[in-house]
């Protein structure tokens, strides 16, 4: 059987999803009765309703060693995509418990009751120069999971890079949707690697049959902000945006929101730290790197981006 923490999320969710379609006996956690319920539309959305009986669902604090224990009866594989992503200075507590304290929890209750684990980290992790904050938590969380592979745990570490999908709209990588439709003319010129949750999804479970790998980087495709907001509108047929916004004349557009919203109004509030990513220049090893992946084939990831623009037009009734 296998343990999905982190099941009520994007990624949680295509793990879920795969997984039962393969008719794997699947264990998952959740604490939340709605973001289940969730994850049960998710599932009708994908023409799946009658696989997502077939999860077994638990509640339990993943911070309870003894919790995490009984979960972990009869369990083979965990698959640990539990995770908070903030770039909010305000969330760096969360942050730090969630991707460093419940991997710890983990990595120390699966070397107690033994399991092989795939930890789902981030690109993020590779940062060097003014890392974020969570990119320094997914860092140390990877720590703790190399801490127990000396100790003797089988696990495996994969850090995709920014994931796309359908359906979790709210999910804060898909947030950047929302901004291409909203800003216009505006684009940044950041770059980062980008891969949609399947691919993600078909390359950790391709690599936990590995001996010899250890740690991958999952990215399929390289764009800037630009070009992916870019992309993304000429997906819907809308005009292409063209103008560069400085990170200073943003970083004055993030305090003026800041002073709007302690007035009571409600915008899209940025961060220092969303901020810097959308500036920032960063490339990965891709896919095609990896040897063990060269079964699987590579989509046409600019023509996925705009299948998705459309379906983010159709669902969220955009007129614009």
């Amino acid at each position: 059987m296998i343990l999905v923490t982190g099941a009520t999320g994007m990624l949680g969710a295509h793990f879920l999803l795969e997984l039962t379609r393969k008719q794997q006996s699947v264990r998952a956690i959740y604490r939340s009765e709605t973001k289940r319920d969730l994850v049960a539309s998710f599932f009708a959305y994908h023409h799946a309703k009658d696989l997502f009986s077939n999860v077994e669902w638990i509640s339990i604090a993943l911070d309870h060693p003894q919790e995490v224990e009984e979960a972990l009866e009869g369990i083979e594989l965990v698959i640990h995509c539990a995770a908070l992503i903030s770039f909010d200075a305000k969330d760096e507590k969360k942050l730090f418990d969630t991707n460093v304290s419940l991997t710890r929890c983990l990595v120390d209750t699966l070397l107690v009751k033994p399991a092989r684990l795939l930890y789902v980290s981030s690109v993020a992790a590779l940062e060097t120069e003014d890392p974020s904050y969570y990119g320094q938590t997914k860092y140390l969380g990877e720590l703790e999971v190399f801490r127990g592979i000396q100790e003797g745990l089988e696990a495996h570490i994969v850090r995709p890079g920014v994931i796309l999908s359908d359906f979790f709209w709210k999910s804060p990588s898909l947030s950047l949707f929302k901004l291409a439709f909203r800003l216009k003319h505006l684009c940044f010129e950041g770059e980062t690697g980008f891969i949609a949750a399947d691919d993600v999804v078909q390359c950790s479970l391709k690599l936990i049959d590995q001996k010899e790998v250890n740690d991958v980087t999952l990215v399929s495709h390289h764009m800037s902000y630009c070009e992916l907001i870019n992309t993304i509108r000429e997906g819907v047929g809308k005009p292409l945006a063209t103008k560069a916004f400085s990170k200073d004349k943003l970083l004055f557009l993030m305090r003026l929101t800041q002073f709007i919203k302690r007035l009571g109004f409600r915008r899209l509030v940025l961060s220092r730290g969303l901020i810097e990513t959308l500036y920032t220049k960063t490339r990965y090893d891709s896919l095609d790197t990896y040897e063990v992946f060269s079964s699987i084939p590579q989509r046409d990831f600019k023509q996925f981006v705009k299948e998705l623009a459309v379906t983010y037009k159709r669902e969220k009734g955009i007129l614009y």
